[in-house]
């Protein structure tokens, strides 16, 4: 019998990630963390119930800690958090425009039910409930954006703005209202169903690798 081949064996080293892992890492056991997402950096993640985070998804803690809420959506190759410890705040007269006295600007949280989509880039203090950030759209450091907001396709919100509710940011920097959403119930009621639907569909389509980061 001929000598087995030692570069076969499966008892070889596997690759190891040299990207840092989170100081700690909370995950509630009905999120989806598919394979390939990323939850790097040095502060702690949380990861909320039912929230769902694609393929090739970024979540990056090196500048401070994120706090993904329930319900929400990080797709494909979007980045959610600071990524880098230096957080480069302007001076003080400017900074104090879009922060809060709690200091928001600290971590980065997404409120229930967030949409993040592909090529996006969140580093907001805080985005708030219903949300969506669209593709290629980013949304500066300390940035404060309220519920039920749109950030539209290749969009920008600067650092340490702050957004009232249901706004829309549309021609890269151009603000409206959305009053409809605002003065109409019902369909801000059909809004949050359909992304419901949508979170049901991804638990059928993708599988979670949710174990990686829980064990």
């Amino acid at each position: 019998m001929a000598a087995r081949d030692p570069r076969r064996t499966s008892t070889a080293p596997k690759r190891t990630s040299l990207l840092p892992r989170p100081s700690s890492i909370a995950v509630d056991p009905t999120a989806l963390i598919a394979q390939h997402a990323q939850l790097t950096g040095t502060h702690p993640i949380t990861i909320g119930p039912g929230a769902v985070l694609h393929p090739h998804s970024k979540v990056n803690s090196t500048g401070s800690v994120v706090m993904v809420g329930e319900g929400c959506v990080v797709f494909e190759r979007a980045r959610v958090g600071v990524a880098d410890a230096d957080t480069g705040r302007p001076e003080l007269s400017r900074r104090t425009s879009g922060m809060s006295a709690g200091g928001r600007g600290d971590g980065v949280v997404l409120g229930r039910n967030v949409t993040v989509e592909t090529n996006a880039v969140v580093e907001a203090a805080e985005v708030g409930e219903g949300s969506v950030v669209e593709v290629g759209a980013v949304v500066g450091r300390g940035a404060v954006i309220g519920k039920y907001c749109t950030i539209s396709a290749a969009s920008a919100v600067p650092p340490y703005t702050t957004l009232p509710d249901y706004t829309v940011v549309f021609s890269g920097s151009q603000k409206r209202v959305d009053k409809t959403l605002q003065q109409r119930p019902d369909i801000l009621e059909a809004k949050m169903a359909v992304h419901n639907k949508q979170l049901d569909m991804f638990r059928r389509l993708i599988a979670n690798n949710i174990a990686k980061w829980t064990g």
